[in-house]
C-alpha cells in the first residue's frame, strides 16, 4: 500500500502542475481580455475603492484576481502618493517636532541639523512602520486561511489563489508603494553603513509582492509583511529618544538621561520582537514555501523564484540580528545603546 501511494504521488504531483498551468493560462488570457477598463482615471476609482475597503464591513467587500495593467496603474498611483505623503509629512510634522524636542539653535552646527535629519527620519519611518503593522494586524489574521499554514497552499494547483478581498488586495499593493517609495528615500537620504544591504532588502521585497501578488503566492506574502514591520517600530522610537539625549545632554542633563534610560529600554524590545517575529517566526515561513508548499503541487520557475528572494529575506534579517547583537554588547560595555549604522561622519550636535 506504501508503495503504491508513493509510485502515485509523482503523477498526482504532475497532474496538479499541469492543472496549474492550464488555470494560470486561462487567467492570464481573461485578464488581456478583461473589459475593465486600464486608465489613469479607472486607476483613481479604483484606487479610492481600495481605500474604502478599510472602512467597510467583511460581508460589503468585494474580490477579484488581479488585473495587470489597472493594477499598474493603481501601483503606480500608491507610490506617487507615498513620496508626497513622506516629504508631506516630514515637512509638515517630523522637521517642526524635531526643531522642538531636540531645542535647535539660532544658528546650528553642520552635525546638529544632520541629527535634525534623522531624527526627522526616525520619526516618519515611526509612522509609516506604525501604520502598515497595524492595517496588517488588522486585515491579514481575518483571512480565512490564515491558520494553519497549510491554507496557504491547498488549493493552489487548481488556481483560485490569486483571487484577493478587496482590503487585503489594497494592503498588497500599499506594501509594494511603500518599499518602492523606500527604495527612493534610501537613495536620497544619509548613507548608512549598510546602505548596500537596505537597497538589497528594498528590491528583494518589492520582488517577492510583485510575484506573489500577480502568481497567487499572495497568503504567504501577506504573513511576510504582517512579520516584518512590527520590529521596525520600537527601532524608530529608541533612535528618537538617542537623538533628544544627545542633543540636549551639554543643556539638560536630566532630560538627556531620562532619554538615554527609555532609548535603552525601547532598544531592548526592538531586539525582543526582532528575535521572535523575524529570526524565529519568519524561518518557518520560508520552511513552509520551501516543504510544506511541495506537498500540494510541484515548483516551476516563479515558485523557486520567490523561495530563494524569501531566503534571501531571512538571510538579511541574520545579518542585522548580528548588528543588533554588537549594540547590546556595546550598550552592556558602555551603559548606552549606539546604532552601529550610522554614517561615517561625526554626529556631535556640539561639534562646530
Amino acid at each position: 500500500m506504501i508503495a503504491s501511494l508513493a509510485f502515485l504521488q509523482p503523477r498526482v504531483l504532475r497532474r496538479a502542475c499541469c492543472s496549474r498551468k492550464l488555470a494560470m493560462s486561462a487567467w492570464f488570457s481573461a485578464a488581456a481580455e478583461a473589459p475593465t477598463e486600464a486608465s489613469p482615471a479607472a486607476a483613481l476609482d479604483e484606487a479610492a475603492l481600495l481605500l474604502r475597503s478599510f472602512t467597510r464591513d467583511e460581508a460589503e467587500l468585494g474580490a477579484r484576481a488581479p488585473l495587470p495593467r489597472l493594477d499598474g496603474f493603481v501601483f503606480v498611483l500608491f507610490i506617487a502618493a507615498q513620496l508626497a505623503l513622506n516629504w508631506a509629512l516630514r515637512l509638515i510634522i517630523a522637521r517642526p517636532l524635531a526643531n522642538f524636542l531636540l531645542a535647535t539653535p539660532d544658528r546650528p552646527t553642520r552635525a546638529f541639523r544632520r541629527m535634525v535629519v534623522k531624527f526627522s527620519q526616525a520619526c516618519l519611518e515611526l509612522l509609516v512602520y506604525g501604520s502598515f503593522a497595524l492595517i496588517g494586524l488588522v486585515i491579514v489574521p481575518s483571512q480565512p486561511w490564515f491558520w494553519p499554514s497549510k491554507h496557504w497552499w491547498i488549493g493552489f494547483a487548481d488556481g483560485g489563489h490569486e483571487v484577493m478581498r478587496d482590503d487585503l488586495r489594497c494592503y498588497y499593493l500599499l506594501y509594494g508603494a511603500r518599499y518602492v517609495a523606500g527604495f527612493v528615500n534610501v537613495l536620497l537620504e544619509p548613507k548608512r553603513k549598510d546602505f548596500v544591504e537596505m537597497l538589497l532588502h528594498h528590491a528583494v521585497t518589492v520582488a517577492v509582492v510583485g510575484i506573489s501578488y500577480l502568481y497567487g503566492w499572495n497568503r504567504v506574502g501577506c504573513v511576510v509583511m504582517l512579520l516584518l514591520d512590527p520590529a521596525d517600530v520600537p527601532l524608530h522610537l529608541a533612535k528618537m529618544f538617542k537623538y533628544v539625549s544627545d542633543a540636549r545632554e551639554s543643556r539638560d542633563k536630566k532630560l538627556a538621561q531620562r532619554c538615554t534610560f527609555c532609548a535603552d529600554r525601547v532598544f531592548e524590545l526592538f531586539a525582543l520582537v526582532f528575535l521572535v517575529t523575524r529570526i524565529a517566526m519568519y524561518p518557518y515561513v520560508c520552511w513552509s514555501a520551501h516543504v510544506e508548499a511541495t506537498r500540494y503541487f510541484p515548483k516551476g520557475l516563479p515558485e523557486w523564484t520567490c523561495v530563494a528572494l524569501l531566503w534571501t529575506l531571512y538571510g538579511l534579517q541574520c545579518y542585522w540580528f548580528y548588528l543588533i547583537i554588537k549594540v547590546a554588547v556595546r550598550m552592556m560595555a558602555t551603559g548606552r545603546a549606539e546604532d552601529v549604522r550610522s554614517d561615517d561622519e561625526d554626529d556631535d550636535p556640539k561639534d562646530q
